[in-house]
């Protein structure tokens, strides 16, 4: 009966721990980033950490994320951050999915909206130091949360989720066919001048008007 009871108590102390942590099943995305894992995030990681993200959207590997299927891929960022599979996502629940952490998250009450002019990276990088730290990424998802808490009852729902989804997907679906490109999807993470081409990663430095090889007379 003893063994019974200390595996019952065992059992249900590791649950608490996996709500807890938010990290049993999985590191967060910010630590899945981090390459070398010194807590930041560089432009490097953020470019190879990009690229994997898009392919792993693109679900039918056609080599483009439809907007059906960047639908789909925000339903699995919401049920993996809903740690205690109850529905709803608190901000700490969203923190310790994107960041590994939560400390600060309940402090944070400033909605962090997007836009087309404003990458995640850039308004990620308050200090402007071209890294991105866990508390700037704390700081970032917290304030998405809140952004995205429509009711303002302190839990995200599903549908709320989805619902400003919809609006996100049409924001980065700049030409509006359809069908988010890595070249567009590159812009709404790390901004315009660090978009991927076709036929380059994120992150690699485009040649200016000056540095164009003049043309032969």
């Amino acid at each position: 009966m003893k063994r019974f009871m200390f595996l019952g108590v065992l059992a249900a102390f590791c649950f608490v721990l996996s709500i807890g942590s938010g990290v049993a099943a999985a590191q967060s995305v910010h630590d899945r980033a981090d390459a070398d894992k010194d807590g930041v995030i560089t432009k490097e990681d953020m470019k190879k950490a990009l690229e994997e993200r898009y392919r792993g959207e693109d679900t039918n590997k056609d080599g483009k994320v439809t907007v059906d299927e960047y639908q789909d891929a925000r339903r699995k960022n919401f049920d993996d951050a809903d740690a205690n599979k109850d529905g709803m996502v608190t901000v700490e629940e969203w923190a310790i999915y994107w960041c590994g952490t939560d400390q600060g998250a309940a402090k944070v009450k400033k909605p962090v909206k997007m836009s087309r002019n404003a990458s995640r990276a850039k308004l990620m990088d308050t200090n402007k130091d071209g890294k991105l730290g866990k508390d700037e990424c704390v700081v970032f998802w917290a304030g998405r949360f809140v952004d995205l808490d429509g009711n303002k009852d302190s839990k995200m729902s599903r549908q709320e989720y989805l619902d400003r989804m919809k609006a996100m997907a049409k924001m980065m679906d700049i030409d509006g066919d359809g069908v988010i490109t890595i070249e567009e999807y590159s812009v709404s993470w790390v901004g315009k001048d660090n978009a991927a081409t076709k036929n380059e990663p994120a992150g690699k430095t485009k040649k200016g008007a000056a540095q164009k090889t003049p043309a032969k007379k």
